[in-house]
């Protein structure tokens, strides 16, 4: 029988790991010479890796949470060892900036710094997480809570396969064994014995916006409808903001509980910055999965909400996979993935077309295969495939065009690539969408629907306010 430490020793062992994780490394980290770093792992009891974050989380530490219940994967990651934010100033300083090719040197430069002390070295690996803006653009940057990309190495991470949970550290201390003592010293145990939420009074959000809320969604979407009625564009993806500020501070943790337990097929996620703004959200689109060189996309778009008994579900599914209308919305994002992925010379197979269903939407879904080349990295192909049609339009430039002069708000990372990158060019990226900017008791939420020729404005709106529902009933 585990023997369960006093409630000293276990706010003494978390002091004295933080110390060790964060504190150790900040002389080293702040030398100007590159200086070896050891990566070290070790298979831990389970821990809920949110959990994880709220107990070992420190000021101005970037975060990142990633949790797939039906696939039985989670990533956890705090701090950065090392981190590349390509913002204003260094775009200034080079115009033609490529940040995703400057995401890929950073972890081309950093991984032959990187030292693995462990005998399994291929379960256990360190990861990169980045994340990129909608827009590349560099123009009016300031005061914008994330730059046009962000990339680390963090100082520890969780990471949850199927029932097997390991901790990684990325240090520049090489003792081995004081590392390892502290992990194997009941680590899963100390850290939830020591999870203190802070259960503030619970945030009263008028979950039934009035609609007066939403008369410029209507506008956009009539717009975009005159755009295709004048064949400037056949398709345009047109996102709505919805901002509200509570009494209290938002419990992001909580949230994000929340949003795990409503949507267990989606992709719960969070991004954290050193000033503590986060971005949350449940997005049911893979951008991009690479696993042993094998490739996987989905062309996600054309839209349903679920019905009330199994019968009208399954009516409502089959008159989506009817409909012409969200096919034609669909074959475009399906078609540009395809062709995309065959102009990197790759050999790309389209799945048949099938519904995704989610808890209250259902999805038009294509899944995508293909085989990596070794000489294409990652990025690259997240750069090929970023905007989608799902998030854009069609021709993806125009749309992108009138986006930014029909949207009054910053897309910021909303509906843009999220994701990890590990040693050995596996990866896993999101499209950032059904998605909410947090900073304490402010937030503003983000959601879309694309418009092609013979779409309603008010089914878009009934569409675009499942999704917002969605976010509204996880927030607290």
């Amino acid at each position: 029988m585990a023997i369960i430490p006093n409630h000293l020793s276990v706010l003494d062992y978390i002091q004295e790991l933080k110390k060790l994780i964060f504190s150790s490394n900040f002389n080293i980290k702040n030398n100007s010479s590159p200086s070896p770093i050891f990566s070290i792992s070790c298979e831990v009891e389970p821990i809920d890796p949110l959990v994880f974050i709220s107990v070992l989380q420190t000021d101005k530490q970037p975060i990142f949470y990633w949790q797939n219940q039906r696939k039985k994967e989670a990533i956890a990651a705090i701090g950065a060892i090392k981190s590349l934010n390509i913002d204003k100033t260094i775009c200034h300083q080079n115009k033609d900036i490529d940040r995703f090719q400057k995401c890929q040197e950073f972890i081309n430069y950093n991984q032959k710094l990187i030292h693995i002390l462990n005998e399994d070295q291929d379960n256990y690996q360190p990861h990169f997480f980045t994340y990129f803006r909608f827009f590349e653009q560099a123009y009016n940057l300031d005061n914008k809570s994330f730059p046009l990309a962000t990339i680390f190495l963090p100082f520890i991470q969780l990471i949850k396969k199927d029932n097997k949970y390991s901790v990684t550290i990325n240090t520049y201390n090489q003792n081995k064994k004081e590392i390892l003592n502290y992990l194997k010293d009941n680590f899963s145990e100390k850290i939830e014995l020591n999870y203190k939420v802070n259960y503030s009074q619970e945030n009263k959000i008028n979950s039934h916006l009035e609609n007066a809320k939403y008369q410029g969604f209507i506008d956009k979407v009539n717009k975009g409808l005159e755009a295709i009625k004048s064949e400037k564009l056949t398709k345009i993806v047109v996102a709505h903001a919805l901002e509200i500020k509570t009494e209290n501070k938002f419990n992001i943790i909580k949230s994000l509980e929340n949003l795990r337990n409503n949507h267990p097929d989606c992709y719960i996620f969070s991004i954290g910055n050193e000033d503590q703004e986060y971005f949350i959200g449940a997005s049911p689109e893979r951008l991009l999965s690479i696993k042993d060189n094998q490739l996987v996309s989905d062309a996600l778009a054309g839209s349903a909400p679920r019905g009330k008994s199994e019968d009208e579900d399954f009516l409502i599914g089959n008159n989506l996979l009817d409909s012409e209308k969200e096919k034609r919305e669909h074959q475009a994002v399906s078609n540009f993935i395809f062709n995309q992925l065959s102009a990197m010379g790759l050999q790309p197979k389209k799945a048949s077309l099938q519904l995704l269903k989610l808890s209250n939407i259902q999805h038009l879904w294509t899944p995508i295969y293909a085989e990596i080349k070794e000489e294409i990295n990652p990025l690259e192909i997240v750069k090929q495939l970023h905007p989608t049609p799902a998030v854009a339009g069609v021709p993806i430039e125009v749309a992108c065009q009138e986006i930014e002069v029909s949207e009054k708000f910053d897309r910021s990372l909303y509906a843009a690539p999220i994701g990890w990158l590990d040693l050995q060019g596996n990866c896993e990226f999101i499209v950032g969408i059904r998605s909410a900017l947090i900073k304490e008791n402010y937030a503003r939420l983000y959601a879309g629907a694309g418009i092609v020729i013979g779409s309603k404005p008010e089914q878009e709106l009934t569409e675009i306010k499942l999704k917002f529902q969605a976010l509204l009933q996880a927030l607290i």
